[in-house]
């Protein structure tokens, strides 16, 4: 067996507790730097796919929750606003919409959501007349709407629902009105 001298030995062990050079440690973090750089646009392209992926699935449950307004408490009129929606029929606990939807302008997955009388529709039921003590009178059409709280960062598109079950889109991102101005069938 071969044995080093003291003066060797003392030598291999100083260098090998030494650790990373500055170098190192740049070349490290630019390494760090340029993955981050390619990872967060997938990562906020992944999240926006994600919100209107539930903007798109929660205006279908106020649809749903419309119709079932419409057929036990409106004689066949909508409500105007998610504030009604979620109110209950007499003699029941639960609303026809439940949490978060229960107010326009409720924000969730950056979206925000409101619910409004179609652009001519017209009176069916009166305030006084629904089941759940509604705020404003049932009427004949309705518009449910849900667009990006920060367009870019929390979503790309708005959405829409009407009377009808059809869903529509504006690409840029804007507010859809009651008269769907600007928005296109969404596919």
């Amino acid at each position: 067996m071969t044995t080093l001298s003291p003066h060797v030995a003392r030598t291999a062990r100083a260098r090998s507790h030494a650790g990373f050079s500055l170098i190192e440690l740049l070349i490290v973090v630019a390494m760090i730097a340029v993955l981050a750089s390619i990872a967060f646009p997938i990562l906020l392209r992944a999240r926006i796919s994600s919100n209107e992926g539930v903007a798109v699935a929660s205006l279908r449950t106020i649809h749903s929750a419309q119709a079932a307004f419409a057929s036990s408490c409106g004689s066949g009129g909508y409500a105007q606003t998610l504030e009604d929606l979620s109110k209950p029929a007499m003699g029941s606990t639960v609303g026809f919409v439940q949490e978060p939807y229960t107010a326009n302008g409720v924000v969730q997955q950056g979206y925000t959501a409101s619910l409004m009388a179609a652009n001519g529709a017209g009176v069916i039921l009166s305030k006084n007349a629904t089941c759940n003590g509604s705020a404003a009178d049932a009427m004949s059409g309705f518009v449910g709407e849900r667009h990006a709280v920060t367009i870019g960062t929390t979503g790309a598109r708005s959405f829409a629902i009407d009377t009808q079950g059809i869903l529509y889109m504006r690409p840029d991102g804007a507010t859809i009105d009651d008269a769907l101005g600007g928005a296109v069938v969404f596919k």
